[in-house]
């Protein structure tokens, strides 16, 4: 499936756990002698996000990123993985080429998947942003980032698992869908993102939320929808 089809986790706790730590340590240099209100402002961001950045709850996205380590003045190769952003213009280049070694860079598409009743979505568009990716989360995981694209989710029948303007990795190549997990499917120009399960003669997209009804798809209509990807990855940002 091709990528413009499509118009921070469920990863290694240990792993994940470790490096917020010390991206937290980073973050608060950055700060430095700020309030974490003004930098918080600075960034375009709330103070409740930030706190949660600060406190390891979350970790930003790349935009996110760029903005924190440009307020800050600091490094942004720095501000992501530790490399030292006092050294001689020499070694920059090697910074660079650390970041790129560390993390992969996923495009993301300014498209949601409702969770809803269904939402309309625009002809295909190009990637407006990216979210930076550990590449060990890669290898952990056998996917390849050119399988991988983020869109947004929208509505709340998704909920608890998902939530209005998470944050979703979806696997693109993964569009043969198998009993429990989360797909994205298209209906014409309509996005929803369900649970999936294989009812016998139909296909059941589940809403988490049980205050919305399950959608029953029996096989003669099935070929007028399109199961886009699996979601593999759900981003949270906790606060306003």
């Amino acid at each position: 499936m091709d990528k413009s089809k499509i118009p921070e986790n469920k990863v290694d706790n240990t792993l994940i756990n470790n490096e917020l730590a010390f991206f937290s340590d980073r973050l608060k240099e950055t700060i430095g002698d700020m309030s974490i209100r003004s930098f918080a402002k600075k960034c375009g961001l709330s103070e409740g996000v930030m706190r949660n950045y600060i406190a390891g709850k979350t970790f930003p996205s790349l935009d996110k990123l760029v903005l924190m380590a440009k307020v800050g003045n600091k490094e942004l190769n720095w501000l992501c993985s530790g490399t030292s952003c006092n050294v001689p213009e020499v070694s920059r280049s090697a910074a660079s080429s650390d970041f790129i070694e560390e993390f992969a860079l996923i495009p993301g598409y300014r498209i949601q998947a409702c969770s809803g009743n269904g939402d309309v979505n625009p002809a295909p568009l190009e990637p407006t942003k990216n979210l930076a990716i550990r590449r060990n989360w890669l290898i952990l995981k056998g996917f390849s980032r050119d399988d991988l694209a983020i869109i947004s989710a929208k509505g709340d029948s998704m909920e608890p698992t998902i939530s209005n303007n998470d944050t979703l990795v979806v696997h693109m190549g993964r569009n043969k869908p198998l009993d429990g997990n989360i797909y994205i499917i298209r209906n014409g120009d309509n996005l929803f993102v369900r649970r999936y399960q294989d009812a016998l003669s139909c296909w059941r997209l589940i809403s988490d939320n049980p205050i919305y009804d399950n959608l029953d798809i029996p096989k003669e209509e099935q070929h007028q929808f399109e199961v886009v990807g699996q979601v593999v990855q759900i981003t949270k940002d906790i606060g306003d």
